[in-house]
């Protein structure tokens, strides 16, 4: 399933035919979260939740720093062109980018992955790395090294975040701000986004 879907959904074939692999995939995990494996969503308290949410600002803002230095350097007529000419593709790109894309990946690839897998893994690093590596992979379809290498190191962040707070709701945040950050800072092109 983490494999076999991206590089489906990568080859040049029939559509129908990847919809339906699609589909019987998201099918298949969703029985085993709701059926089979009875998993349960319980968003635990943060511990420490002011110096939680201070630490994510502080990365969240190291990243939209540095993204937005190498656009201006290298790019400066992508910085805000979206937003600042389609406000409006924006707006709607943005929610639909975070209900159809963040929130089912994360369900997949933190929560999911974590709950069924963890006991395979004996050596955390490896986990991490593993789960990285098959976040990277389901945006094989961009054909960017780039891109492969941007959602690795997100996939780092995202597993990280979620293994020390064990909140879906925050890494979903997480993600949902670096992908919009992205997009309205000026990558919209590299990563296919409505442009």
């Amino acid at each position: 399933m983490f494999i076999g879907t991206p590089i489906i959904l990568w080859l040049d074939i029939p559509s129908w035919t990847k919809n339906t692999y699609f589909f019987v995939c998201v099918g298949y995990v969703t029985w085993l979260i709701v059926r089979k494996e009875k998993l349960h969503i319980v968003e635990k308290k943060l511990v420490h939740p002011a110096k939680t949410l201070l630490a994510f600002g502080i990365k969240f803002g190291a990243i939209a720093l540095g993204s937005f230095l190498f656009l201006y350097f290298y790019d400066p007529d992508s910085l805000f062109n979206v937003i600042s000419k389609k406000p409006m593709l924006w707006l709607s790109f943005s929610a639909i980018y975070v209900v159809l894309s963040v929130i089912p990946q994360e369900i997949i690839y933190r929560y999911f992955f974590l709950k069924r897998y963890r006991t395979l893994f004996k050596n955390k690093l490896v986990m991490v790395l593993v789960n990285a590596s098959l976040f990277s992979l389901a945006h094989i379809w961009f054909n960017s090294w780039i891109v492969l290498a941007f959602t690795f190191v997100g996939g780092i962040l995202f597993f990280h975040t979620y293994r020390k707070t064990h909140s879906l709701w925050l890494v979903i945040l997480e993600h949902s701000l670096y992908g919009i950050w992205l997009y309205t800072v000026g990558y919209g092109e590299l990563f296919k986004m409505a442009v």
